[in-house]
């Protein structure tokens, strides 16, 4: 029985789509963005493997700095990037299926690598606060996903089995992560990409849209 339902931040539940880019006009910016996501996911890893730490909130204003210089943008150009990460949208099938959560008994929240600063201006920018519960970062740990420390937060907060928690993950390697710790996993595949050997386990399931994790409960 799912007794929790987990979801990643950004990519899963937050859009950081070239919407945002609307009032920047340099014609980089684009670029710079999808650049700065993967070395966030670089640098995580590395600061996890190192053993040493920096918060999100840093590690993505390296990358978009790193991104600027390979763009050849000014590195101010980053001042207007920056503030997306805390003012992003929400993919369309979140709320329903946030307020479909609400009428159940299950407690519901937010695990991420995102800082509780930018967790929490995202949840308040787009109305999100009544329907979650608790929201997990690894700044209270100092070591990023896909440890099994990062998960463990809320099976600890929780008192829970970790199979009696469904995690919701656009990403994959988070959801490889998640599964290995023993999660039920929901791999919301919107785009309908190529799905990698590591998230072919018994524990990962498919979704294409976020509200139908509820059917996981009955498969």
């Amino acid at each position: 029985m799912i007794k929790a339902y987990i979801f990643d931040a950004f990519g899963t539940l937050f859009n950081l789509d070239e919407g945002l880019l609307k009032h920047i006009e340099h014609p980089a910016a684009g670029d710079i963005l999808a650049y700065a996501r993967t070395k966030q996911l670089s640098y995580t890893w590395l600061n996890s493997l190192m053993q040493t730490y920096r918060p999100f909130s840093e590690i993505t204003r390296i990358a978009l700095e790193d991104g600027c210089k390979k763009y050849n943008a000014p590195i101010a150009l980053a001042d207007q990037l920056s503030p997306l990460y805390f003012e992003p949208t929400t993919f369309d099938d979140v709320l329903p299926t946030l307020e479909m959560l609400q009428k159940s008994s299950a407690n519901t929240g937010i695990l991420s690598n995102g800082t509780h600063e930018m967790l929490q201006s995202g949840i308040e920018k787009n109305g999100l606060s009544d329907y979650l519960d608790g929201v997990y970062s690894v700044d209270d740990i100092g070591v990023y996903k896909p440890a099994p420390d990062v998960y463990e937060m809320v099976t600890k907060a929780l008192s829970l089995q970790a199979n009696e928690v469904l995690f919701s993950s656009s990403n994959q390697w988070d959801v490889a992560g998640a599964a290995a710790f023993g999660f039920q996993v929901a791999w919301v595949n919107r785009g309908g990409v190529f799905r990698e050997s590591i998230t072919k386990l018994k524990n990962v399931y498919e979704v294409n849209i976020l509200k139908d994790i509820v059917k996981i409960t009955s498969a």
